[in-house]
């Protein structure tokens, strides 16, 4: 395995190849697509957003706690979460499809920007 010093330590790659600068790659969250979603009142839920790209960063700027977020994963997990105010999910559930709903007809204000690929 090949490697320079680090810290007195060989530093590697995957794989045992060395990942510098020039030879390396590095992610910078440039997505091509993205989007808003909200709600104003009762008559606009449930709110449905299933993008042909991969929700990848997502972001609730305005919430309430009576909004129940559903979200169903790339890999066909589904979870429920609840949001009183603002979430980010920052390049970690790899979302296909999310949707919101307010089952007590609450008519609570829902905002939220994605960005994906």
């Amino acid at each position: 395995m090949s490697g320079t010093e680090q810290f007195s330590q060989t530093v590697r790659g995957s794989g045992g190849v060395l990942a510098t600068a020039a030879t390396g790659t590095v992610q910078t969250d440039n997505y091509a697509t993205g989007g808003h979603l909200s709600a104003s009142g009762a008559a606009d839920y449930p709110l449905s957003l299933n993008p042909a790209a991969t929700i990848q960063e997502l972001n609730v700027t305005r919430s309430n706690a009576a909004l129940v977020i559903t979200v169903t994963t790339t890999g066909g997990d589904e979870f429920q979460t609840f949001a009183n105010g603002t979430i980010g999910s920052r390049d970690k559930w790899e979302i296909d499809h999310l949707e919101v709903t307010d089952p007590t007809g609450s008519g609570a204000k829902f905002d939220a920007t994605w960005a994906g690929e």
